[in-house]
């Protein structure tokens, strides 16, 4: 390979070493909306990590959530339920929610107006919890998992300056719930992490998806977000980034296309490279793999037969630097927040297999974070405060390695 930059070198060592220090310790609602209905454990003060976190390290920053409707617009008749996690400060702890709290913002995102009526997310708290014991999770995993402690705060007040914006496009048929540990985490570290339900929600399960049509139908929901918070002073939105998980990475890449500007893409297990629907983009005839430029980091798994890799687009992008991070022991659903609470509820992972899938989510979750803050945080969030330090290299072990291709390669 060619010899990078050094602002590339410097970058690259910035969010790698994340990794390694990981495998060496290896328009809003009142708060009282989110309060759960009914708890088994209560929430203790933000001064520890939340359980689902693992290994993960609490940012500088106290973490936020709001919960807005945005309104429909000319393309699109339907409203959309926008959640969001902020860099806060303060916060009554007590008012933490719990994972459940996430699992029940489900049962308004067809009405999002409608959102914090208690009924209406404990009946879709107890759909869940029943449908993942029909599914064989015991219940005392299931309890666990959404019993669990989480670290927003409902309308915390906003931390003082401006903060990065990561738009998170949701897999298929998914929730904010599925990405919402990853995005507390990120917050945590002073980024605005702003989801919407998969547009794939609205379908009858198991119908067949037009690939592209629905990725773009979900890039134009990415837009809506973007020009939603376009107006918050404390966004700056000059630098977004983007992160897909399965069908939702294919809606980043058309965000990001048709954003050049965008600062990082990440792909989490997702359609980008993988041999099911990969000639989705020749509906785009105007498409030239060469003129890509936006750094893209894709994570991936080779043992879930649903999700077979294939790199043919990535390698296709010359225009742009590339990284690929693999990870073993994973199935595609872990790259949700089922692989974070694999260790905590063992039952929702095969067995004997929970400490390596929430090991690996980890590695996922800070190589996302090192990756972020490589290509978005160049210049620092805080007037006067100093950008995040390059580390030393770790050798990769046997569950992750990591392939680079520089512009121009392979």
């Amino acid at each position: 390979m060619r010899a990078a930059s050094p602002l590339a070198r410097a970058a690259r060592l910035a969010w790698l070493g994340g990794i390694a220090a990981l495998l060496l310790v290896t328009g809003c609602q009142s708060a009282r909306q989110f309060a759960p209905t009914y708890l088994l454990v209560p929430p203790e003060p933000v001064a520890v990590t939340p359980p689902l976190w693992g290994t993960l390290e609490v940012g500088p920053w106290n973490v936020g959530l709001r919960v807005r409707p945005i309104p429909p617009d000319t393309a699109d008749a339907s409203a959309l339920q926008l959640t969001l996690w902020y860099p806060a400060r303060g916060g009554d702890p007590t008012l933490r929610v719990h994972y459940r709290d996430y699992v029940g913002l489900s049962s308004t995102e067809e009405h999002p107006e409608a959102t914090g009526d208690a009924r209406l997310a404990n009946d879709a708290v107890t759909q869940y919890e029943q449908r993942l014991i029909d599914h064989g999770v015991p219940e005392e995993s299931t309890s666990a998992w959404l019993d669990s402690p989480m670290a927003a705060v409902p309308d915390a007040p906003p931390a003082p300056g401006r903060f990065p914006l990561v738009l998170m496009a949701q897999g298929r048929d998914q929730s904010a719930h599925h990405q919402a540990v990853l995005a507390e985490y990120l917050a945590s570290h002073g980024y605005v992490v702003a989801t919407i339900p998969s547009t794939t929600r609205r379908e009858p399960p198991g119908s067949d998806l037009d690939v592209l049509a629905t990725a773009r139908t979900q890039a134009h929901s990415l837009e809506r977000v973007l020009r939603f918070l376009q107006s918050d002073s404390r966004i700056d939105a000059s630098r977004v980034a983007v992160v897909g998980h399965s069908l939702g990475a294919r809606a980043a890449f058309l965000f990001v296309l048709a954003h050049p500007e965008s600062a990082a893409l990440v792909s989490l297990d997702g359609g980008l490279a993988n041999q099911a629907g990969k000639d989705w983009l020749t509906g785009l005839p105007d498409f030239r793999a060469d003129s890509y430029r936006v750094p893209l980091l894709h994570v991936y798994q080779e043992g879930d037969a649903a999700m077979v890799p294939d790199f043919g687009l990535l390698e296709s992008l010359r225009g742009a630097e590339r990284w690929r991070l693999r990870i073993t022991g994973m199935r595609h659903l872990d790259f949700t927040s089922v692989g974070a609470a694999s260790l905590l509820a063992p039952g929702l992972a095969p067995v004997g297999s929970s400490e390596d899938i929430a090991r690996g989510w980890a590695t996922m979750a800070s190589a996302t974070r090192g990756f972020l803050d490589a290509n978005v945080r160049r210049r620092p969030i805080i007037p006067g405060a100093p950008p995040p330090p390059p580390s030393a290299l770790a050798t990769p072990d046997a569950q992750w390695s990591l392939t680079h291709w520089a512009v121009g390669q392979p």
